[in-house]
């Protein structure tokens, strides 16, 4: 019996550390975008890393359902961002409903240092781990996530 409860304690440890990392790395990435004079929130920043991996415009449809968040916060970040320079949005030219979402030359001009932040970041989380365990950390994780993402029973491997 004392295995099984110790293996929910690890399990339960786990997800906790899961939710420690996030909040440290947020307010890392914030920290870093500061340093970097890069006058967005990390949650912003992923919208614009978004915007410009995508390298084509974007409704707040499609941002949403990439970034896993809802219109209205996406509606919320676009305007903010719009407000400071970052994303231009106009009118579908193929669907006059559609508003498209943009990353500005500003955005553009900036990714230098929006990688700088990226690598800091990464370099910093990463420290003393070889390819193998980092490997095995994002199999892993990428487990977990489906297992959360998929109703019904855990996948298998």
């Amino acid at each position: 019996m004392a295995t099984d409860l110790e293996f929910r304690r690890l399990q339960a440890d786990i997800l906790l550390d899961i939710q420690r990392i996030r909040h440290v790395t947020e307010r890392r990435i914030d920290a870093l975008l500061k340093e970097h004079d890069l006058d967005t929130t990390p949650a912003q920043a992923n919208v614009l890393m978004t915007l410009i991996q995508n390298r084509e415009p974007m409704t707040a449809r499609q941002l949403a359902r990439d970034m896993q968040l809802s219109e209205v916060t996406i509606g919320r970040f676009v305007r903010s961002m719009e407000a400071t320079g970052w994303v231009s949005r106009e009118r579908d030219p193929s669907d006059s409903r559609a508003i498209l979402v943009q990353a500005t030359p500003k955005a553009r001009e900036a990714l230098p240092r929006f990688i700088e932040v990226s690598n800091a970041l990464q370099d910093s989380a990463f420290a003393g781990l070889d390819s193998d365990a980092i490997g095995k950390i994002a199999r892993t994780t990428r487990r977990i996530l489906m297992n959360l993402a998929e109703p019904g029973p855990p996948a298998t491997e």
